[in-house]
């Protein structure tokens, strides 16, 4: 298990996607989209079908925290980040990686203004931001990439709450990306990532 940052979810949402698939896919499509969330908001059809075709995965409905990332590719071992307690699990999730051996874990206003980075397979993105009364400037993940072998993989996905929260409630959370190959995987993500059968959002989970 490798923690691999520090995601901020500006925009309200994670975007899960291996950058070549998903450029090879909008080329296949003639989508010429510069601003993705955008295109999608416009276009659910299209948005929907992505989804269902396993080019992305969306875990909307978040609040713009800073997430602390953990990913496990292959790993036997079922742990969990020893500072964090489980909130909830959601198994078999579908994702292709494809040949450039890249996933991105973005924002959804990476994949709303950078659309050129993508294109490129640039995965990690980081901005200095003033924050608090004082202006002090902080460093802001806006997408992290894992390098990883080409193919089908199940992706298990984990809320994570901190034991010991921090007076900053925005970085009391974070969730364990679980991977493993397996090339006989079905695409169940359309109905797995539906809002109204998943809460993604830790907050909003506790909730219920």
């Amino acid at each position: 298990m490798t923690n691999i940052g520090d995601l901020s979810a500006d925009g309200y949402g994670i975007m899960i996607f291996s950058p070549d698939v998903f450029c090879d896919y909008l080329k296949l499509k003639k989508c010429r989209a510069k601003k993705y969330i955008s295109y999608f908001d416009k276009n659910k059809e299209f948005f929907h079908q992505t989804i269902k075709d396993g080019k992305i995965l969306p875990i909307y409905q978040l609040a713009s925290f800073e997430y602390e990332l953990f990913v496990s590719v292959n790993e036997s071992e079922m742990n969990i980040p020893k500072d964090y307690l489980k909130v909830y699990e959601y198994n078999g999730f579908y994702i292709e990686v494809g040949k450039e051996n890249k996933l991105c874990f973005s924002s959804f206003d990476f994949m709303e203004y950078e659309s050129s980075l993508i294109k490129q397979n640039i995965t990690e993105k980081s901005d200095l931001t003033p924050s608090g009364p004082e202006g002090i400037l902080e460093k802001y993940n806006t997408s992290l990439g894992l390098e990883i072998e080409e193919g089908i993989y199940s992706l298990d996905i984990i809320g994570l709450k901190r034991k010991n929260e921090l007076e900053r409630e925005s970085k009391n959370f974070g969730y364990l990306m679980r991977l493993t190959l397996d090339e006989n995987i079905e695409n169940d993500n359309f109905l797995k990532a539906d809002n109204d059968n998943c809460t993604f959002d830790i907050l909003q989970y506790e909730k219920q």
